[in-house]
């Protein structure tokens, strides 16, 4: 593959790799190999503290707490978030030992995208489901197919697997002009699209919940949600907005490390939001994570906020 085609991605950890800290043929400072190292040093710890958090929410919404249509997307997201923390794992072992990466750091940087992406777009599920759910509940609870969660979920991970698999075709293997376009998609998908949806649905539950002369029992999934698409915007979307501006040929110094350094956090920060959610207001010293994640995911509150909607429209009607 010749330099002239390789991907701008693959260059910069190529050039990272090899500790280069000289000034840029434009004139532009590089970026500085010290502050590099220990931004890949804080990946590191934070991806490793994640995945053990990612881990516990996978093991006990898999195989210890009952599943309902919600924590199907919250299973989904724990492991699109855990497969994002490992693949940041391997590559910034591989970039602190300084490994001549490669072909091989672009498959990892296909793997970060794919799940970055389907993340995104589990979380901009969640938040139109959740929505919908307290907007239109006699409608959802007496049409809404079984297995819609687990549809749906499989739909966004193809989905995120097929316009990642492309981009890592056009822009890697079968370098062409097609790239640049498909990637500028990709970030106006994540960006323009999924991100306002997310923010529209999100702000729309919340006023109608906060601002309605209904009173509502909103319960603590209802604080989950919030509270993981608020942590969201903040973290994880200056990722897609750094890579689209490079993308656009707006460089800025440290981008896209920084995005990479935020969204690891807030990949790491959703298993530490249902434990603090979930164990909230109760004193018992042995408090353990099973019985957060139940008083989270299993919220009888959040089911009645439901009943108690659907017997008042019915009675309003």
């Amino acid at each position: 593959m010749s330099a002239s085609t390789t991907p701008f991605f693959l260059l910069d950890a190529n050039s990272q790799a090899q500790g280069a800290n000289h000034s840029s043929a434009a004139g532009r400072p590089e970026p500085s190999y010290a502050v590099l190292k220990f931004m890949e040093s804080f990946c590191l710890i934070s991806a490793a503290c994640g995945m053990v958090g990612n881990g516990i929410v996978l093991w006990y919404l898999g195989f210890c707490i009952r599943r309902n249509h919600f924590t199907v997307y919250i299973l989904n997201l724990a492991a699109a978030d855990f497969g994002y923390l490992l693949c940041i794992a391997i590559e910034t072992v591989q970039y602190l030992m300084q490994f001549n990466v490669g072909v091989q750091f672009g498959i990892f940087l296909f793997l970060d995208l794919f799940t970055y992406g389907t993340g995104l777009y589990l979380l901009t599920a969640i938040s139109i489901e959740r929505c919908l759910s307290v907007l239109c509940p006699i409608w959802c609870r007496s049409h809404r197919p079984k297995h819609l969660s687990a549809i749906i979920s499989g739909l966004l991970w193809c989905l995120s697997l097929l316009l990642n698999t492309v981009g890592y075709i056009l822009c890697s293997i079968h370098p062409s002009g097609s790239c640049r376009m498909l990637l500028i998609t990709i970030g106006v998908l994540d960006f323009l699209v999924c991100t306002p949806l997310m923010l529209f649905f999100s702000l729309t539950l919340f006023l109608r919940v906060k601002c309605s002369s209904q009173k509502f029992r909103t319960g603590r999934l209802f604080t989950v949600i919030m509270l993981t698409v608020l942590f969201f915007l903040i973290f994880a979307v200056p990722l897609s907005v750094l890579i689209l501006f490079d993308f656009l040929g707006y460089k800025f110094l440290y981008s896209p490390e920084i995005g990479f350094v935020l969204s690891c956090v807030n990949s790491s920060l959703n298993p530490v939001i249902y434990f603090l959610v979930g164990s909230y207001r109760d004193r018992r010293i042995k408090f353990t994570l099973r019985l957060a994640f139940q008083r989270v995911f299993e919220d009888s509150a959040d089911d009645k906020e439901e009943r108690d909607t659907r017997d008042t429209i019915t009675m309003s009607s």
